[in-house]
């Protein structure tokens, strides 16, 4: 009567099979075997894990990520491992973060952010100064976003200013403004070199900014030759 498109009616259906798959396995007591069959079916039963709420999800989901030898199977398993997250498991998050698969170590950086603490903090700061890949670097950035240490806040502005290339620049202040509860109408541009600096300048001024700075023992760099005449960013103002 309103029209169901193919595309909503597959994805309908291949809910109703997952619950379908999932209460059988509950009701005959078996579980999803993430150690045989090959890539895909592995993930397809990580999958099965990630949603079942299983007293031993956790753990499955860790066996799979330190183990498989897929990358992508490692992956999925991080990815559901974010739902389950325990104190215990933090040194197989540590450790992917320096696996051989550049999208693993991803997974994993922003997975970290989950811990929020110091510790997190400082080993996402370091993947930020040291990872070769740009992705993974994005990934730590974004899990600071979640971390309570106010080196967070000096790394997030730091890569603003200073981060290698326009994304790793937006999404660093993205994630600054995130942090401070900062809702803005119109997104700039690092590509727009003067303005970006003069905007970094006077965020610099900002009493959370320079809060954090103090907090972190770091020093607050003002360079005055970026500011421009006028404050051409009112947004800032009003997130204030």
């Amino acid at each position: 009567m309103f029209g169901i498109t193919g595309k909503t009616a597959w994805g309908a259906a291949a809910v109703v099979i997952l619950v379908v798959v999932i209460a059988v396995r509950f009701f005959t007591g078996g579980s999803p075997d993430i150690s045989s069959g090959n890539a895909s079916q592995r993930i397809s039963a990580i999958h099965e894990i990630a949603v079942s709420g299983s007293a031993d999800a956790g753990e499955m989901l860790a066996s799979a990520a330190a183990d498989d030898p897929s990358p992508k199977v490692r992956c999925e398993a991080l990815a559901g491992l974010s739902h389950y997250l325990k104190p215990a498991h933090r040194e197989l998050i540590r450790k992917s973060t320096k696996d051989a698969d550049p999208g693993v170590r991803a997974v994993a950086a922003d997975t970290l952010g989950l811990y929020a603490d110091k510790s997190a903090t400082a080993d996402l700061v370091a993947i930020v100064k040291t990872e070769p890949e740009e992705n993974v670097r994005q990934a730590a950035l974004r899990g600071l976003v979640r971390c309570d240490d106010p080196k967070s806040i000096v790394t997030l502005m730091d890569r603003a200013e200073h981060g290698a290339g326009r994304e790793i620049k937006m999404i660093a202040m993205k994630g600054l403004l995130k942090k401070l509860g900062v809702r803005i109408s119109r997104e700039r541009d690092p590509s727009d070199g003067p303005g970006w600096r003069d905007l970094i300048q006077r965020w610099k001024w900002d009493r959370r900014i320079r809060k954090a700075y103090a907090a972190a023992n770091e020093r607050l760099v003002h360079r005055p030759q970026d500011r421009l005449g006028k404050d051409y960013h009112p947004e800032r103002r009003r997130g204030q």
